[in-house]
């Protein structure tokens, strides 16, 4: 696999080095002024040694109206959602749910469950606080207020492999890098909050959410009378036998105010599972027995089953705030549905894979290993982006819940304190893509005069920050918005009339 992958880079640069200068592909004279200000937007910082894709493509002509190295693989970082998003709709279809059941090998007298009490995940990217209360709730009220027996996490709808292989490098406790797993909760992360004490010399006082005995804190930390007196303070998570620790280290000054940190969980299963027993008593559920990994036993008979809410919703959370959780949880769940349990990310890349091929694009012609884009070893071209992008456009079972997940400029997600003040951002629905050196924007807009376009902008070995290669993409972006068809019957909608616009986001 490595040396596929390297020889795709190879092929990458070579193509890079063959293309001729990019041109706009359409002859209306307001694209050739167009490029030549997209032209002078490039020559800023970021150009130089930095690789640009672009593409830009009329959804109503079905014609494009500028291209620069197209069809030349990049690294898409966070792109890479959109193809598994538009994979999933396609396969499952926007209502699609997932599940947590409950089973027991016991019975029910009264109100108590004589037996143990199984809790098995399939891959609910989505089983957060207010959804583990509703599971929680559904089983308290069958009614069961006493469980005697062992409460069991059955984790085995996914293969044991927590991360994807290709994130050897990616061991930091960074939200973002959560593992996975079929039974998991709140992506796989716990929220630390760290606010002074109001006494100088005295240790800050640190709060987890949510608390259980699978997370335990040590904080030598110490709050300060002044900011002078002020070092670095440090966050950390630390894996221990059975648990996680919280490490708090350094000072945080008295006039400083509360602090919070997303960290991941290394032990998925057993930390849900610790929560599944501290909300069960808070619902006045008492458990006597321990806390087991297991499998549900054959003849368990089911007590309740939890659905998610809609993929629609949940691509939401996936898209807008670009959550590598949760696109590979959808990717190792629709593997499992098709081959079979346990889902596998390899199985999972082979359902991107038959998609892009329904979309004329051979396997060799890119190369994909995750879901979320987090691998640097992906990589495609600006041209196949868009084609998924129209692919999703012109299927009407699945367009509306695809571009409601995108972010909307300048108002939402990852895209919020982009294009602010500028006139018709919210025209522009995108997705964005950071690793160190790459940066990528993708998405639709609707110009001037009404015409929708598709559009990727991937640029890979930065020489510059990754802020300025936003400020980059957003320039080109505000260029585009005031694009306007020089005149003629089929210039697109005239702009004294009303257009459609995008469905908005409720």
């Amino acid at each position: 696999m490595i040396k596929i992958n390297q020889l795709l880079v190879v092929l990458a640069a070579l193509a890079w080095a063959a293309v001729a200068a990019a041109q706009p592909m359409d002859d209306d004279p307001a694209a050739v002024q167009l490029w030549s200000d997209i032209e002078s937007v490039l020559q800023r910082d970021c150009n130089g040694t930095t690789r640009i894709g672009m593409k830009v493509y009329s959804l109503e002509r079905k014609t494009t109206l500028l291209s620069k190295n197209s069809n030349v693989l990049f690294t898409p970082a966070s792109n890479m959602k959109m193809i598994t998003s538009a994979m999933a709709l396609k396969r499952v279809g926007p209502d699609y749910r997932f599940f947590t059941r409950l089973y027991t090998n016991g019975r029910i007298e009264g109100d108590t469950l004589k037996g143990d009490l199984f809790i098995k995940g399939f891959g609910d990217p989505w089983l957060v606080t207010e959804q583990m209360w509703v599971l929680v709730n559904g089983l308290r009220n069958l009614p069961i207020k006493k469980i005697e027996g062992n409460l069991i996490a059955d984790n085995h709808f996914f293969e044991d492999q927590e991360r994807v292989a290709t994130w050897a490098n990616y061991r930091g406790p960074e939200a973002y890098l959560a593992p996975m797993g079929a039974l998991s909760f709140n992506f796989n992360t716990v929220t630390v909050y760290v606010e002074p004490a109001p006494v100088a010399g005295e240790p800050p006082v640190v709060v987890v959410d949510p608390a259980t005995e699978y997370i335990r804190i040590h904080n030598t930390a110490r709050t300060v009378g002044n900011r002078r007196d002020h070092e670095r303070l440090i966050v950390n998570r630390l894996p221990r036998r059975g648990y996680d620790e919280i490490i708090v280290t350094g000072t945080l000054p008295k006039t400083m105010a509360r602090k919070k940190y997303f960290l991941n969980v290394t032990d998925p299963q057993w930390y849900t599972l610790h929560v599944f027993r501290k909300y069960l008593e808070q619902a006045g559920v008492t458990v006597e027995g321990g806390l087991e990994r297991g499998r549900v036993v054959d003849g368990a008979r089911l007590l309740y089953e939890h659905e998610s809410p809609p993929l629609a919703d949940i691509l939401r959370g996936l898209n807008k705030f670009s959550n590598n959780f949760i696109a590979e949880q959808i990717l190792r769940t629709m593997a499992a549905d098709v081959y079979g349990a346990p889902g596998t990310t390899e199985n999972g890349v082979k359902l991107v894979k038959a998609y892009m091929r329904s979309l004329g694009f051979d396997d060799d012609r890119y190369n994909v290993v995750d879901g979320s884009g987090l691998s640097r070893q992906n990589m495609v071209s600006p041209d196949q982006i868009v084609a998924v992008l129209e692919d999703a456009y012109r299927d009407l079972a699945i367009f509306p819940e695809f571009i409601a997940a995108l972010g909307v400029m300048g108002i939402d997600g990852s895209v919020i304190d982009r294009m602010n003040g500028i006139r018709d951002a919210q025209k522009i629905r995108a997705k964005t893509g950071t690793l160190n050196h790459v940066s990528a924007l993708s998405g639709y807009f609707q110009s001037m005069d009404g015409e929708r376009f598709a559009f990727s902008i991937l640029l890979n070995d930065l020489n510059c920050s990754n802020g300025k290669a936003m400020k980059l993409e957003d320039d080109i972006l505000d260029l585009a918005l005031r694009f306007k068809r020089s005149g003629g019957a089929d210039a697109g909608a005239p702009s004294n009339q009303k257009v459609e616009t995008f469905p908005i986001n409720p």
